[in-house]
C-alpha cells in the first residue's frame, strides 16, 4: 500500500504531499508550500523515507516557497516541467507582487510528458496538463490508482486561468484528454482542498459539463 501523507500550509492553504514506497522506503515530496517543509520532513522521517525528488506540479508562488529548505535537508532532486522553470529562477517577476520573499532556485532536472518517475516500486507517469500554467503537470500512479493534480483539477472545481500563462480552453482540454480518461476509481489529490475521485469529478464537477 502506497504511503500518502499531506500537509496544508501557507496563506492560501496549499497542499503538500509526502508519498512513498513502504517496502523500499523511497519517497517524493510533491509541492513545497510556505512553512510546510518541517512538517513534511517529519512525515518522511516517521515512515523512514529517503526523499529522492521534490516535485513542483507548477511554478506558482504558493507551491514553491519551501523548495530551498527541502533541498538543504535532503539529497533530493528538484524537478519541474521546463515550461514553468522560469517561475523558480525568477519567482518575483512573473506574477503580481508576491506576498512573501522566495529565494530563486535552479531545478536539477526537467520533467517531460509521459515520462515515468520511479520511486522504489512506484512508477509515476508525468502528465503534462497546461492551462493553469504552461508547465503544469500531474503525477499518476496507475497501479495505486492515484493522481496528484496540482492546480489543474480540484474537488468540484478547476484551476484558475486569469494569471499570466493561463488559458481556459487549454485547461479544459488538458483535464478532459489527460485526466478524465483515467479510471473512475482513481483518487485525486489536488493542490488545494480535499481529495476526490475521477469518477466524482466527471459526474459532478460543474466546470466540466
Amino acid at each position: 500500500m502506497i504511503i500518502i501523507e499531506h500537509i496544508t500550509s501557507g496563506s492560501i492553504e496549499t497542499n503538500g504531499y509526502v508519498v512513498g514506497d513502504p517496502i523500499d522506503r523511497r519517497g517524493i515530496i510533491i509541492d513545497a508550500p510556505e512553512r510546510g517543509a518541517r512538517d513534511m520532513l517529519d512525515l518522511a522521517a516517521k515512515h523512514g523515507l529517503t526523499i529522492t525528488h521534490i516535485v513542483n506540479t507548477h511554478g506558482h508562488w504558493d507551491h514553491i516557497p519551501d523548495n530551498t529548505t527541502l533541498k538543504k535537508n535532503t539529497a533530493a532532486k528538484l524537478v519541474i516541467h521546463r515550461d514553468d522553470a522560469l517561475y523558480l529562477l525568477n519567482p518575483a517577476t512573473l506574477l503580481f507582487q508576491l506576498p512573501i520573499a522566495i529565494e530563486p532556485i535552479t531545478p536539477d532536472e526537467y520533467l517531460s510528458d509521459n515520462q515515468t518517475l520511479k520511486v522504489g516500486s512506484l512508477q509515476f507517469v508525468v502528465l503534462h496538463t497546461p492551462g493553469h500554467t504552461p508547465g503544469s503537470i500531474c503525477l499518476y500512479e496507475p497501479n495505486e490508482k492515484v493522481v496528484f493534480t496540482g492546480d489543474t483539477l480540484f474537488a468540484g472545481s478547476v484551476g484558475r486561468t486569469d494569471l499570466p500563462g493561463g488559458n481556459w480552453e487549454i485547461l479544459l482540454e488538458s483535464i478532459k484528454e489527460r485526466l478524465l480518461i483515467l479510471p473512475d476509481s482513481t483518487i485525486v489529490y489536488p493542490g488545494h482542498g480535499p481529495s476526490s475521485t475521477i469518477g466524482d469529478e466527471r459526474a459532478d464537477n460543474p466546470f466540466l459539463e
